[in-house]
């Protein structure tokens, strides 16, 4: 089953290989399992090999033949020791590289020294940032993807009002949301790139464990079940009118989308359905700024200024130290793509980009209290992809 058409990658590659030719780079080679699948469509195979021109090769370990039956590339060798690869690439009328693009960021030192001999390079680079650019704008198909990933989402608040109770602790909760987000074909991980990046499936969090500090980049992340873990669901039991965070990542045939929605067990204090009212007031006025006139970091600091327009610039994103420097990400086969709103990146947006937007303040002694959707940049207004209810969910 071919997941994305032939047409689609080779024009992926396409791109890749145009921005490979302007950074001089001879040949790029894939091996991360979320850049493998956008450019290939299965992540079965050992390696990409991408010259500056030409046709791609995939790289496949001898007698595992899945990745012929999901990729629409047609050129797949396989290869049962790297030492053959040499040849392989001169069979293909292909010159060993005198400058290899890897993605350095993700890789090991020690596989990156090897993929250096293996392909004969004189010398490596980092090509993240031209994958990146590449992957952040995405084609038709992909926002159909997303919108699929968005709509299974829409459930969370009703599943909260149908199965939330007085003696229930978060994970339980936590394991509701992602038992329905499971049976709807999510993969079960969420792809954040970078080290240690390790994610459940989304996160239920309430109260002073939702102000945990994390490692991850994350608002909140909650303090989860163990040290071991860090981030997530913990087993503190939910209480009377504290907020409830419900921030999770759907995904349909590898594509993400990302939402938070907020409940209460009981009447809420009126400073939290205040304060509440006020995040989803400043999102729908920040979303107005998802258009290709505003950059990434015009808009973070649009939204630095109706936080102080609101009055909740004390925990806007975080308090005291401990406040992140962005308040949206892309999303796409990662959870963490371009664009980021954050201070200084000075580029502007571009339709087809797909960005969470997610502010939230972090209340010492009460709790994380925000909202957050995936938008689709358009050439106009940007459009929600994410439907759920905002209201707060009351039990």
């Amino acid at each position: 089953m071919n997941n994305i058409s032939k047409e689609e990658l080779n024009s992926r590659i396409s791109e890749l290989q145009q921005k490979l030719k302007k950074q001089n780079i001879d040949s790029a080679v894939i091996i991360q399992n979320a850049d493998l699948f956008y450019f290939t469509g299965t992540v079965q195979a050992e390696y990409l090999y991408i010259p500056d021109s030409g046709e791609a090769v995939l790289l496949v370990r001898r007698g595992n033949k899945r990745a012929e039956k999901e990729t629409a590339l047609e050129k797949i060798v396989e290869f049962k020791r790297s030492a053959e690869i040499p040849e392989i690439i001169k069979k293909e009328d292909l010159d060993s590289p005198d400058e290899l693009g890897l993605e350095l960021d993700i890789l090991p030192y020690k596989t990156a020294n090897k993929l250096q001999q293996i392909f004969a390079a004189d010398k490596i680079t980092n090509i993240t940032t031209l994958i990146r650019q590449v992957r952040m704008v995405k084609s038709d198909s992909e926002i159909q993807l997303i919108k699929r990933a968005a709509n299974k989402l829409k459930a969370v608040p009703q599943l909260t009002k149908e199965h939330l109770t007085a003696d229930m602790n978060e994970l339980e909760l936590s394991a509701i949301i992602e038992q329905d987000l499971r049976q709807k074909g999510h993969t079960g991980f969420v792809r954040m790139r970078g080290l240690n990046n390790e994610l459940p499936l989304g996160v239920c969090t309430a109260g002073k464990k939702s102000t945990a500090e994390v490692q991850v980049d994350s608002i909140c992340a909650g303090a989860g079940v163990h040290p071991s873990a860090g981030v997530g669901a913990s087993k503190s039991r939910l209480k009377d009118s504290e907020p409830i965070i419900l921030d999770y990542v759907a995904t349909h045939q590898g594509y993400i989308a990302d939402q938070t929605r907020m409940a209460v067990l009981g009447k809420p204090s009126a400073y939290l359905q205040k304060t509440y009212d006020k995040m989803v007031q400043l999102q729908t006025e920040l979303s107005k700024y998802l258009t290709p006139d505003y950059s990434w970091q015009e808009i973070y600091e649009e939204g630095k200024r109706l936080a102080e327009e609101l009055e909740v610039t004390d925990y806007y994103l975080g308090y005291g130290d401990n406040k992140e420097k962005f308040v949206g990400h892309g999303v796409g086969v990662e959870l963490n793509e371009f664009p980021f709103l954050a201070t200084g990146l000075d580029f502007k947006l571009k339709p087809g980009m797909t960005i969470a937007l997610e502010p939230k303040l972090v209340v010492p002694d009460i709790g994380a209290i925000g909202i957050e959707n995936t938008y689709l940049v358009t050439e106009n207004q940007p459009k929600k992809l994410t439907t759920a209810s905002e209201e707060l969910i009351k039990v």
